[in-house]
């Protein structure tokens, strides 16, 4: 069972803590940024989903709070204005993942169980003293390095990899059309799929 924290102070709450509770974990809920923070001060948080809609702060505004406030914990964002640059933007931020609104409990529970396994392969990767963020660079480490062509492969890459290959998926995380896919991965600048 894991501890997760939903950010978000619309409807869209109901079906995240229905859906959660379900799969056995324990889910804590903030109507906004100011209650999140007392919740992640005073419990042990093993995933954030924050709304990139909440009044105040977007997603990546979000992540680079939880940072200067050295909250170590995955964030998956979630989003009505899906697009690849939104994407780029979230990963880039530090979300582990972006998951387009509407959500079905599938998708929900897919993403938040995708993000438990690398927070727990990153947890085991550490050593002492040395942070797993410093040993295993993350997916938004690796993508602000990159300019936006690089980072949009990147993500496509990422997105497959999530998804296990599956195209239709992968397009709908993504926010594109699988055609827009295909043309990606096909066009002139080719992306290798492993």
């Amino acid at each position: 069972m894991s501890t997760i924290l939903h950010v978000d102070e619309s409807s869209v709450g109901l079906l995240l803590e229905a859906t959660l509770n379900r799969a056995g974990h324990r889910v804590l809920s903030a109507d906004n940024v100011v209650e999140s923070l007392r919740v992640l001060a005073g419990e042990i948080v093993d995933l954030v989903i924050y709304d990139d809609r909440m009044p105040g702060l977007t997603g990546s505004e979000f992540l680079a709070l939880l940072r200067r406030e050295q909250h170590q914990v995955p964030v998956i964002v979630l989003t009505d204005c899906a697009s690849v640059e939104h994407a780029v933007t979230a990963m880039k931020a530090g979300a582990v993942d972006y998951v387009s609104k509407p959500v079905t409990p599938q998708q929900l529970q897919r993403a938040v169980e995708q993000a438990l396994d690398l927070a727990r392969a990153q947890r085991a990767t550490e050593t002492p003293g040395i942070a797993a963020a410093a040993q295993a660079p993350s997916a938004s480490v690796v993508l602000t390095s990159l300019n936006i062509d690089e980072a949009e492969r990147a993500l496509i890459v990422r997105a497959l990899e999530v998804t296990k290959n599956n195209r239709t998926r992968t397009a709908q995380l993504l926010g594109i059309s699988v055609r827009t896919l295909r043309n990606k991965l096909n066009g002139p600048r080719r992306i290798e799929v492993a």
